[in-house]
């Protein structure tokens, strides 16, 4: 098994594309952040919020690796740490968009790390302002509009 891609077949028998799953993955984290409680401009419960966010960093990081895939990154070439994703990127996508790797920085510190891993978004525009940063790593890398 290691290595081997364990993505599931679609209802119609083919892998999914790459991109289409992160944003599916993105609208159910804005699914899940959009049924949290709020109180005050603060969500009552952090855990769905860090639910959210940590669906939000999935969807960005098979958008980072649907973009390689692109650039004709092998299952096997394909980064398994954020330093190894990050390099990945500047030496692969960001010869063509130096943005790219600013957008990623903020939404591996936003979306990741407070988001997600220490739970720090509860004030309600710190959460949309990092679920909007995930929206622009996905519309970057993939050339789409995200709704």
């Amino acid at each position: 098994m290691g290595g081997d891609n364990l993505f599931a077949m679609s209802s119609r028998g083919q892998a999914p594309n790459g991109f289409d799953e992160a944003i599916r993955y993105y609208r159910n984290a804005r699914e899940l952040l959009g049924r949290s409680k709020i109180n005050d401009n603060l969500y009552e419960d952090i855990k769905p919020v860090r639910e959210s966010f940590g669906t939000a960093w999935l969807a960005i990081d098979m958008a980072v690796r649907a973009a390689l895939k692109e650039r004709g990154l092998t299952e096997k070439q394909m980064p398994r740490s954020w330093e190894d994703l990050r390099a990945a990127t500047v030496k692969h996508l960001a010869v063509t968009n130096g943005r790219l790797v600013k957008l990623l920085n903020a939404a591996y510190n936003g979306v990741h790390l407070a988001g997600y891993y220490r739970g720090m978004l509860a004030y309600v525009p710190f959460a949309k302002e990092a679920m909007n940063l995930t929206r622009q790593v996905i519309e970057t890398l993939s050339g789409r509009k995200v709704a």
